[in-house]
């Protein structure tokens, strides 16, 4: 980034906020909710059809931006809980109205950032639709992987999964002792196998190719986090 745009973005933060696991960062239809960059944990974006109901929408990394519809629209139209201890960078709205005006290619790595979000988004629609529940899961273990590798982390042998099975469950739209069925046949296919939170990959390379996984959007493509 140049200077003009890192001097925008340190005049964009206004403070910093801990949250504790199992909490809730912002709920649906709160006006006052605010806009927040992930700064470490992990938290989930969800919806409720009904009371016990829910899909999570998408689990969200350190870099995520939270809350981007607060300036758009006005309000959130999901709620976000923290999954593990988080810490957040808390930004003010309103001066995302002037990016696309003083620094029109922050404004244009914004799109891109949404344009990213809006192709996992498709991803999921397409395996809740045409995949078993191995396979689903599957894919949301390799993106996990793919997205965690791309800040920084190493991840090529595994990483820590925060996840419980409630939360793998309400992601990719089964049970929970699915879930627990299909992490036995992704072990005994020689996929992965998870062991007190600790995910470890076995054949990553079949398992791509089994889930029909496709890499995410070019990293080159610049995006605001």
């Amino acid at each position: 980034m140049s200077e003009p745009e890192l001097e925008f973005i340190r005049e964009t933060k206004t403070g910093e906020r801990e949250i504790p696991a199992r909490m809730d960062i912002m709920v649906k239809g709160d006006p006052g909710s605010g806009i927040y960059t992930l700064f470490s944990g992990w938290a989930f974006r969800y919806m409720e059809l009904r009371e016990g109901c829910r899909q999570i929408l998408d689990i969200l990394l350190p870099g995520d931006l939270i809350g981007l519809q607060t300036p758009m629209t006005g309000n959130v139209r999901h709620s976000v809980r923290a999954i593990t201890d988080v810490r957040l960078c808390s930004l003010d709205g309103s001066r995302f109205h002037t990016m696309f005006k003083a620094h029109p290619a922050l404004g244009e790595a914004l799109v891109a950032t949404l344009l990213v979000e809006e192709h996992r988004a498709d991803i999921r629609v397409l395996l809740l639709g045409r995949q078993r529940p191995t396979e689903r899961l599957g894919y949301l273990l390799l993106e996990l992987r793919e997205r965690l590798q791309r800040r920084g982390e190493m991840v090529d042998d595994g990483y820590t999964l925060p996840l419980t099975y409630e939360h793998l469950a309400d992601t990719i739209g089964v049970s929970r002792s699915q879930i627990g069925a299909s992490l036995r046949e992704m072990q005994a296919r020689q996929w992965a196998s998870l062991t007190e939170r600790r995910l470890r990959f076995i054949d990553p390379a079949a398992m791509m190719a089994e889930c029909e996984y496709s890499p995410l959007p070019d990293p080159a493509l610049r995006t605001l986090i």
